[in-house]
């Protein structure tokens, strides 16, 4: 009982860390509808659901020591996160845009999940975060089913906590009192995903 309450609290406190999957929910829970931010978030669970895959295969190690394979997946999420960053500072939306099912512009179930995904399975740091989550946090005897249990654990927590997320930014009355200043805040968050994209780029392996 107390291995399981140290796992779930390092998930709950790894899914809370700002980061792009969170500019990025909050951002489509803005601009679109309550059910496009739920896909992006369950676009971010079913990204963990692929660290978790090659995590357990033991594959986490060979990523991460990788400089090639580090290199191409951290050019290619710096890349598609200041593509997002880009998108989001020049989109609009405001207080006039604003309704019941969400903003008027939308965006399809299937591209909502596609951005969550991307998002998060693109992140270079995941599979450093894997390693510490299967070799310090889970004890060194921890059986391969019980590996993959925890990971499916990881993911709905995580997607979870984003799925609620989104429900509570994309409230009506959480965006109508947003309305004043949500061309300011997209544009924000655009900012952090392409400062998180630059950063990214940045970053030695």
């Amino acid at each position: 009982m107390h291995e399981f309450l140290a796992v779930t609290l390092f998930m709950f406190l790894a899914a809370m860390a700002p980061g792009a999957d969170f500019a990025l929910v909050v951002r489509n829970s803005l601009i679109y509808s309550r059910r496009a931010a739920c896909y992006t978030a369950l676009g971010i669970g079913a990204g963990l659901g692929v660290h978790t895959t090659y995590s357990v295969l033991g594959l986490a190690m060979i990523i991460a020591g990788s400089a090639t394979l580090f290199a191409v997946i951290k050019y290619a999420g710096a890349g598609y996160l200041c593509y997002l960053g880009v998108r989001s500072f020049m989109q609009g939306g405001g207080p006039e845009s604003l309704d019941m099912a969400g903003s008027a512009e939308n965006i399809g179930a299937l591209r909502a999940f596609r951005q969550g995904f991307l998002c998060n399975v693109l992140n270079p740091k995941a599979p450093l975060i894997y390693i510490a989550f299967y070799s310090v946090v889970l004890p060194a005897n921890t059986g391969l089913i019980a590996k993959a249990l925890y990971g499916a654990e990881f993911m709905i927590v995580v997607g979870g906590w984003f799925v609620l997320l989104a429900c509570a930014i994309s409230h009506h009355a959480v965006k109508r009192g947003l309305g004043r200043v949500q061309k300011v805040l997209t544009k924000v968050l655009g900012g952090m995903m392409f400062y998180f994209g630059i950063r990214l780029a940045l970053a030695e392996g």
